[in-house]
């Protein structure tokens, strides 16, 4: 074969290679989503006030709903949502296979997990915390020497807060491992464990909802760690990556610049602010971008509310868990967050 021959030959293979990788980029997940219609989301295995179905089998909680801000800029429709119910060694690998399209369940951003999965946004700062009966009267660090902590298998973070208890304090904890952090829970109320281990709007969930006598458990906190959790997608489509993001980022904004789910049409109907006028679509072009309807920030707004709206419902003070908000407030109130301009 002559040189000029394999040249072209080459140049054919790198043609033909770039037209699959092009044709296999053209076709976001969010032109998936359209086909099947509806979003396919990560949830946990029933976790109060960040996600599980009720008796009807109707998915509630904080992260469903920031799940549910997607299919709404997407599909128009909050409700086109549907949740798997992940323990913790799946979820990633569900992520990377395309089982689901986006993660919204309890999971930390992390270097390692950041280079197999793409991170989209801190969606809720947490602690590590261990709930503890009472009747143990543990009130330091030093007093966990010797108890049994039931834990999920899998959720590193919350094993290196309880390494980090026990060489700060000089203690050892005798752990049990369960397969999903409700078995972990369930074994904690049977009594097989002292305590049971998890992140602290999990922990204040189950002490609420799945309780006989929420009084007789307290929530001790390690203070080793702050919990960044985080949504997540795959990697490789950055038109999916920025739809989830500036999904999430409307609910921020919204709240930001006081619009509610029920104020939201009276704003956009009488507002001369250039910049909520296009966010809400009153004026076109927001939509382009990402390839999505000028309506899509009024859509997450109407139908799945503000960043605050979703927080008091599911975990703060409208909800059986009264968390208080701490660094997921908004900056200007002494939280973390803060929205990215739509300009």
């Amino acid at each position: 074969m002559t040189q000029m021959k394999r040249a072209i030959l080459f140049a054919a293979a790198v043609a033909a290679a770039a037209l699959i990788v092009g044709s296999a980029q053209a076709q976001s997940i969010a032109d998936k989503v359209r086909e099947r219609g509806y979003v396919s989301c990560g949830a946990s295995q029933g976790v109060p006030g960040l996600s599980r179905p009720d008796d009807q089998g109707v998915w509630t909680g904080f992260d469903v709903d920031n799940c549910r801000a997607v299919a709404a800029a997407v599909l128009g429709d909050s409700e086109k949502a549907q949740f798997v119910p992940l323990n913790a060694a799946q979820r990633l690998p569900a992520l990377q296979t395309g089982e689901i399209d986006v993660l919204s369940r309890t999971t930390t951003w992390t270097y390692t997990r950041d280079v197999a999965v793409r991170f989209v946004a801190i969606n809720l700062v947490d602690g590590d915390a261990i709930m503890i009966r009472k009747a143990l009267e543990v009130k330091t660090a030093a007093d966990l020497d010797g108890l049994t902590i039931c834990l999920q298998g899998g959720g590193s973070l919350v094993e290196n807060a309880l390494d980090l208890i026990e060489q700060n304090n000089a203690v050892q904890v005798e752990r049990v491992y369960f397969d999903s952090t409700i078995l972990a829970r369930d074994a904690y109320f049977g009594g097989r464990c002292d305590g049971y281990m998890s992140d602290g709007f999990a922990i204040a969930g189950q002490r609420a909802s799945v309780a006989s006598n929420p009084d007789e458990h307290t929530i001790f906190y390690s203070g080793a760690t702050t919990e960044p959790l985080a949504l997540a997608v795959p990697r490789g489509d950055d038109r999916w990556f920025d739809i989830v993001r500036y999904a999430f980022n409307a609910m921020v904004w919204a709240e930001d610049r006081g619009i509610t789910s029920q104020n939201v049409d009276e704003v956009a109907a009488s507002t001369s602010d250039a910049e909520t006028r296009k966010a809400l679509g009153a004026e076109p072009g927001i939509g382009e971008p990402l390839g999505l309807d000028d309506k899509w920030v009024y859509n997450v707004i109407k139908q799945v509310g503000n960043y605050g709206e979703v927080f008091a419902r599911n975990l703060g003070e409208d909800s059986p868990l009264k968390a208080e908000r701490r660094l997921n407030a908004l900056s200007r109130d002494g939280g973390i967050l803060f929205p990215i301009a739509f300009k």
